[in-house]
């Protein structure tokens, strides 16, 4: 388990400001979910909240299970327990079933999937849990770009576009580009940017 904590001054996030949030991010290994949650976390520190995390691996670590959990705010413990999180960011969709015991009811999920809808009975659930889903075919819209391997952007760019401060689409650019390598961060950004046009098509 890995443990990863910042601070900058308080106060310097513009817009609805929420004083805590509890956020899942899971997918497989060589997927992009740490470096997906790291710039979750960085874009809040930069922002000027307290962040903590802790990251669990499956059996290997290219193609097992990464569960990143992070927290926003004055936590201690980056620890989330059953039903607690506001927010999951499913890069693979079996990985949203396997970790959505995590989310809390009223919650968000963001989902890389090739679905429009998930299956009847796991949208009956959640919809009897208040929980809102969005579905983006991530992996497509990286292939379309020639780098499958950076979905990871595209579920970010859809994220952006929820309005939950402090993640703006200019503040998660700003992350992108400081933690992306320079030789692909142009296409990483090109990914994200359209993940973020596509929820927008969706919801105008």
């Amino acid at each position: 388990m890995r443990l990863r904590e910042g601070d900058v001054s308080p106060g310097k996030c513009i817009g609805v400001i929420f004083m805590k949030l509890e956020i899942v991010c899971s997918g497989i290994g060589g997927r992009g979910v740490l470096l997906a949650s790291t710039i979750v976390i960085e874009t809040a520190v930069k922002a000027g909240y307290r962040a903590v995390a802790s990251d669990e691996y499956g059996m290997s670590q290219r193609g097992g299970s990464v569960v990143s959990l992070v927290k926003i705010g004055d936590f201690k413990s980056p620890l989330i327990g059953s039903e607690n999180a506001g927010l999951l960011l499913a890069f693979e969709e079996s990985e949203f079933y396997r970790t959505l015991q995590f989310l809390k009811k009223g919650g968000i999920a963001v989902v890389n999937t090739d679905k429009a809808v998930l299956p009847e009975a796991i949208d009956h659930l959640l919809k009897e849990r208040n929980v809102v889903y969005h579905c983006i075919d991530a992996d497509s819209i990286a292939k379309e770009k020639g780098m499958v391997q950076a979905s990871n952007m595209a579920v970010l760019g859809y994220f952006a576009s929820l309005a939950i401060a402090p993640y703006t689409p200019q503040g998660l650019e700003h992350i992108i580009m400081e933690k992306v390598p320079k030789k692909v961060v142009e296409k990483n950004l090109e990914i994200f940017r359209e993940g973020l046009n596509h929820a927008r098509s969706l919801h105008p």
